[in-house]
């Protein structure tokens, strides 16, 4: 037993030995004679070889591990982006199930209100094309000359100028012969809408006790019975005084570009 031990003590010196001198082999050859360090360097050689492969893969095996770490992280987050967007097509599909149910009801009570006959705009006519247009519909359609045109949920774009048995000539707004009395909303001003050579549109002759300002709702006033009352016209823009001072008038922007309409409704009559 104490041989054994003893042989076990002398080995293990031995080998501390050894890897000592290994070490300042390795660290600075000219520690040593350039015979023994040769020794020790074939010696340790397999031992450099053993480590090295060791921590190689160790280093392979972290960077595996952490890309793993990567791919899961991203993974997860293309999940939670591929939830929030089918959470968001889903309310998207509602709201325009929801303006559709809407659109339907608003043209059933337009249609309720007023006799229509919708039309196409076939072709646009006048200076810059911005002063009239052909539709698809006339005398056939029961269309009449001085009938208001609208589009969408009531506005107004112009009135019925010529008609044909399959076509009929739209006047617009911006035409310079065009004149429909308008007004705000709540009635604190009064004046007529005038057409500006295809370029805009102008709230004129308004008296100037009337208060109006930049942004305020321009609608028909109603007025000689022309037009319906209520219908939009569009937005008017900063008041200016007339030269002699006597009215008032300002810009209006109509909510959309004429020259854009493709879709057209005529109102034959109002109902009762």
């Amino acid at each position: 037993m104490v041989r054994k031990l003893f042989f076990q003590t002398k080995l293990s010196k031995a080998l501390l030995t050894l890897c000592v001198l290994g070490f300042f082999a390795w660290w600075n050859p000219a520690f040593m004679g350039k015979s023994v360090a040769s020794v020790m360097q074939i010696f340790l050689f397999p031992f450099e070889r053993f480590f090295s492969y060791v921590a190689f893969e160790s280093r392979e095996t972290t960077q595996f591990l952490s890309s793993i770490g990567e791919l899961k992280t991203k993974n997860e987050d293309l999940i939670r982006e591929n939830l929030d967007l089918r959470a968001e097509m889903t309310l998207l599909k509602e709201v325009r199930q929801e303006n559709e149910t809407l659109r339907k009801d608003f043209d059933l009570e337009l249609r309720n209100q007023y006799q229509l006959v919708s039309a196409e705009v076939v072709a646009f006519t006048g200076l810059a094309q911005g002063q009239s247009f052909i539709i698809n519909r006339g005398s056939g359609a029961h269309i009449e000359a001085g009938m208001p045109v609208i589009i969408g949920k009531g506005v107004l774009v112009g009135r019925i100028s010529e008609v044909f048995f399959g076509s009929s000539r739209v006047d617009l707004l911006s035409s310079p012969d065009s004149m429909v009395a308008a007004t705000t909303p709540d009635g604190s001003a009064k004046g007529i809408i005038r057409g500006e050579h295809g370029l805009g549109l102008l709230f004129d002759m308004v008296p100037r006790t009337d208060v109006f300002k930049r942004g305020d709702t321009l609608v028909t006033s109603g007025l000689g019975g022309e037009f319906p009352r209520g219908l939009l016209i569009g937005t008017l823009q900063d008041p200016e005084y007339t030269p002699d001072k006597l009215f008032q008038r300002a810009p209006v922007i109509a909510p959309i570009k004429y020259t854009d309409i493709r879709f057209v409704s005529v109102i034959l009559e109002s109902r009762p």
